[in-house]
């Protein structure tokens, strides 16, 4: 019977000196990543990206403009099929371009989420020349981390103006 116990021992301390090594393990790769991870630090990042997208529409820089967003980032504007990826995001920002649009302010009205998304949603206005107001909104924006930088991954918005009236009927 002793040696069934110290045979028994052998075996259990060893797995338990595991358990409790694997167990501290993982929690000090929980805290370091969860120390990596500043929401505040993606809220400023996310704060500083939303003055240059605004802005690439007075200048028309469409390299900057697709800068905002991930390589695989979509846009799903109202009204159109979504747009991905740097090429069609370039294009998308050439059509505000030339429609007039010259500055989009974002308001960001909140920030949650983690390391592997942060979901921002807010306010938009959208002005063509001499900062005449043309539509405002509202939009949720999904951001990931690209390279060390926060980038928009999925951008969806929607005006707050009524939809036009339905077509009238033709006429009897």
């Amino acid at each position: 019977m002793k040696f069934f116990s110290l045979k028994l021992l052998g075996i259990v301390v060893p797995i338990a000196i595991g358990t409790i090594l694997f167990s501290s393990c993982n929690n000090e790769a929980a805290k370091t990543e969860t120390a990596v991870f500043s929401l505040d630090s993606a809220k400023a990042a996310i704060a500083a990206s939303n003055k240059v997208f605004g802005a690439c529409f007075a200048t028309g820089d469409s390299v900057a403009f697709a800068n905002c967003y991930a390589s695989d980032g979509c846009i799903y504007n109202a009204n159109m099929p979504k747009v991905c990826g740097t090429d069609g995001i370039r294009s998308f920002l050439s059509i505000g371009y030339q429609s007039g649009i010259r500055n989009v302010v974002l308001t960001t009205e909140e920030v949650m989420g983690g390391k592997e998304a942060v979901v921002e949603t807010g306010k938009y206005e959208v002005f063509i020349a001499d900062n005449v107001s043309v539509e405002k909104g509202k939009f949720v924006v999904v951001w990931k981390e690209e390279n060390g930088k926060w980038k928009m991954y999925r951008d969806i918005w929607n005006s707050d103006a009524p939809p036009p009236p339905p077509p009238a009927a033709p006429a009897k």
